[in-house]
């Protein structure tokens, strides 16, 4: 058991820090294409200093091309993209995205058999006239006199709509399977109230769909997970933890089979509270000694009911058992010698300690921002958290995740719709008219547009949408 734990975090550190490394390869060949065509307007074709630049970076694109046919970068929307990887770039560069953008450049491709030369030639090409580009035959007949011939651009050919277009795109289906979800954990709740055995193959069938469409576009599922239900909370919580738990995995790159065992933990974690009074779990009020010990009892009541089930994962037992055995002393319940979370259950507590700190429930005044929410979870790591998890989940779900209304430094109100490389700029739906119309419109921006190398809005704080009366459904479902 111990071997399997080891292998499984390794698996998802192994995943997580490669994709880190390939995107920090792709930022080098970033920068160095802007480090030549800089050099460019400095020094002529065949000085060594630029010739050196040219070599360096031809260098990190054959190291790139490893394994692949070729190394292809996008720009979209202000936004830099390896293949479908999201590449932090420092705002220094925006101007390079910006010089791009003026010759209606989208991608960039670069091949086998690229030489120095031609990168130079490239280079060159980029610091003449815009205008140069729009000339007759383009810039496929201007590479082929200057012999270019391991370079392809691309024009862009993703509008700001159609990127939205496509960032929504599954809401509807996305819906039907949280709605569906919702459902299985209520029928699972009141078979366990009367004695019958709960319904594992529309389980499993659940969890199979969240996975797929997770797969398919994450943030559409992951976006309904802000829809705070204050009547459901019970339900919605556990479809809630395992949505996000599924979305994890699939980001470290687990392989289905497991990601639909994690989201099978998420699902099950809390069901040993069926065991608790209601007054108990809904009591707005501090809890009692005995109060609390009865909701501390959770854990071991649900690893019980789930032990003798037939067809369900040991380590749905184990996640349930485990998800509240935090590293700090509020762990529990308690074990005697060291402490060997699972790293699904590590897991599955990061994603129930979120959910539960941005809950809505009918006795809280507010809810947490999600911002917030992140900041504890940064601020536990390592302590209450397992560190590679926690970092992991940031990145996924962003300082701001879908779903956070932002209030914008330019007075505009902005929903967050999809997170860019920058968690701090995510893409943003600008809410005028609040009443769902605004979908329908080319309203969608990111906070990462730029104009003269300076941001064209940033976020100046969060907003609580029920305390502005803001209907989320209106564009999340």
């Amino acid at each position: 058991m111990v071997d399997e734990k080891k292998d499984k975090e390794g698996e998802a550190r192994h995943s997580f820090f490669a994709k880190q490394l390939l995107i920090d390869s792709a930022r080098t060949a970033f920068q160095q294409i802007a480090a030549i065509m800089r050099n460019v307007s400095l020094y002529p074709e065949d000085h060594p200093f630029l010739i050196t630049s040219a070599d360096k970076l031809r260098k990190t694109i054959e190291a790139l091309l490893l394994g692949r046919k070729d190394v292809a970068f996008y720009l979209v929307g202000g936004e830099l993209f390896f293949e479908t990887l999201s590449v932090p770039i420092e705002q220094s560069l925006t101007v390079l995205l910006e010089q791009f953008a003026a010759r209606d450049i989208g991608g960039i491709i670069f091949q086998p058999g690229l030489t120095s030369l031609e990168l130079s030639r490239f280079a060159g090409l980029m610091s003449k006239d815009p205008s140069l580009f729009g000339s007759a035959g383009g810039h496929a007949a201007i590479f082929a006199k200057q012999e270019i011939t391991h370079i392809e651009l691309h024009r862009v050919l993703l509008t700001e709509k159609k990127v939205a277009g496509a960032l929504r795109g599954g809401v509807e289906k996305s819906t039907e399977i949280y709605q569906d979800a919702l459902n299985a954990v209520k029928e699972m709740v009141q078979s366990i109230h009367l004695d019958k055995t709960a319904n594992l193959r529309k389980i499993n069938s659940i969890v199979q769909a969240m996975v797929d469409n997770v797969l398919d576009n994450r943030d559409s599922l992951v976006g309904l997970t802000s829809l705070k239900m204050y009547d459901e909370y019970t339900y919605a919580h556990s479809v809630n933890v395992s949505i996000l738990c599924v979305s994890l995995g699939t980001f470290l790159s687990f392989d289905k089979p497991q990601i639909s065992i994690l989201g099978a933990c998420g699902l099950m974690h809390d069901i040993g509270k069926v065991t608790v009074p209601h007054e108990v779990i809904n009591k707005p009020g501090k809890l009692t000694d005995d109060e609390w010990e009865q909701v501390k009892r959770h854990p071991v009541e649900g690893a019980l009911l789930l032990s003798d089930t037939p067809g369900l994962s040991k380590l749905v037992m184990v996640a349930a058992y485990e998800h509240h055995q935090h590293g700090d002393v509020r762990g529990y319940p308690k074990v005697e010698g060291e402490l060997k979370q699972h790293p699904f259950s590590q897991i599955v507590s990061i994603a129930d300690a979120y959910e539960a700190l941005t809950a809505a429930r009918v006795y809280y005044s507010a809810q947490m921002p999600p911002d917030n929410a992140m900041r504890i979870l940064i601020a536990k790591r390592g302590v209450a958290f397992n560190p590679v998890f926690v970092k992991a989940f940031v990145n996924m779900i962003g300082i701001f995740p879908i779903g956070s209304l932002l209030k914008l430094d330019t007075g505009e109100i902005g929903l967050v719709l999809h997170q860019t490389q920058d968690l701090m700029r995510p893409r943003v739906l600008l809410l005028t008219a609040f009443d769902g119309s605004e979908l329908n419109a080319d309203a969608e921006v990111s906070l990462l547009e730029t104009a003269g190398g300076r941001y064209k809005r940033s976020v100046a704080g969060t907003i609580d949408p029920n305390a502005a009366k803001i209907n989320l459904k209106k564009y999340m479902t």
